[in-house]
């Protein structure tokens, strides 16, 4: 038999396999994205999982370059549209217990330098459990605050009220935004202590210098600096592109397409829900300017390449 024909015997059984399986793709939305977009609520009961992610890219990436990789589920407890928003947040991780590191320690102390012909045991099984990180924050700044607060600023604990949009644009940033292609927005990292922009214009310069040639993928021009007003305010402000984007996640389960509004400063770049009344931030991605500096470290690696995306959203049956 040669090759060809073995691997279309393998493919077959393996569809025989899948079918047998019941193995079923995910259904994807008849609506378009601006249909979509627009019948996109939120109600009490709802739920957004938001997944981290280092360089715009999610899952064991993350984990691997020295970040948490676990998604925050996001449930509302309360909401009113471009007003306020009260939410949990919880986090479950699946680590190994401290009898299964025992347990390993203590075989590698044994096994690890045995020498050739001695029989050795099998590796024991690693245990895990789960740890569950929560809090609770809420904003009632929907509809005019200015700053947000990116989730990995939230605290393990009941936070109570910010004045922060959390992972909304406020709803007077958006119907700017959307009808000037400009808004001012802040990060509160490092642009928050740019007070007057015209001062730190040395300072920004020194950090533009080390880091542009790794910025410049990623915003272009913009990576350069420059000592013009416009450039100046871009540092305060975000600028969006001239054409509509769109997002695909899933939306109790259905792969949907979204519209959205694409906009980025030195900062972040983002997108943003094309809906007025719930412009919720679908994916942020930082660049190192928002920490001040590029410190290679791991850390400082994730916080300076890191954000999130918002992978699923289920409403309340």
């Amino acid at each position: 038999m040669n090759i060809v024909l073995k691997q279309g015997v393998i493919l077959t059984m393996l569809g025989l396999v899948l079918l047998g399986t019941g193995c079923v793709s995910t259904p994807v939305s008849t609506h378009t994205p601006e249909e979509a977009t627009l019948s996109l609520s939120f109600d009490v009961g709802d739920q957004i999982e938001l997944r981290p992610t280092i360089l715009g890219v999610g899952g064991s990436v993350v984990g691997w370059l020295g970040g948490a990789e676990d998604s925050r589920e996001v449930t509302l407890r309360e909401w009113i549209a471009g007003e306020k928003v009260d939410l949990v947040w919880k986090i479950t991780s699946r680590i190994e217990t401290e009898e299964s590191k025992r347990m390993r320690v203590e075989y590698d102390a044994v096994y690890a330098h045995s020498p050739v012909g001695v029989e050795i045991p099998p590796v024991p099984e690693t245990l895990y459990e789960d740890k569950v990180e929560n809090g609770s924050i809420r904003s009632e700044s929907l509809a005019q605050g200015a700053r947000l607060m990116l989730p990995q600023e939230w605290l393990a604990q009941d936070v109570g009220a910010v004045e922060e949009t959390l992972i909304w644009l406020s709803r007077a940033q958006y119907k700017e935004l959307a009808q000037t292609r400009s808004t001012a927005l802040s990060l509160g990292l490092f642009d928050e202590s740019l007070v007057k922009v015209e001062e730190a214009s040395t300072q920004l310069k020194s950090v533009f210098d080390r880091i542009s040639g790794l910025l410049s993928p990623i915003l272009g021009e913009s990576a350069q600096p420059s000592q013009t007003e416009e450039s100046r305010t871009s540092l305060t402000h975000i600028q969006a592109e001239s054409a509509w984007g769109e997002y695909v996640l899933l939306i109790d389960g259905v792969r949907t397409s979204v519209r959205v509004v694409q906009a980025k400063n030195a900062f972040a770049s983002y997108k943003i829900l094309a809906n007025e009344q719930n412009p919720l931030i679908l994916e942020i991605q930082l660049t190192p300017l928002s920490q001040g500096n590029l410190d290679l470290s791991k850390d400082g690696f994730t916080k300076g390449f890191g954000g999130y995306e918002v992978t699923q959203i289920n409403h309340a049956k």
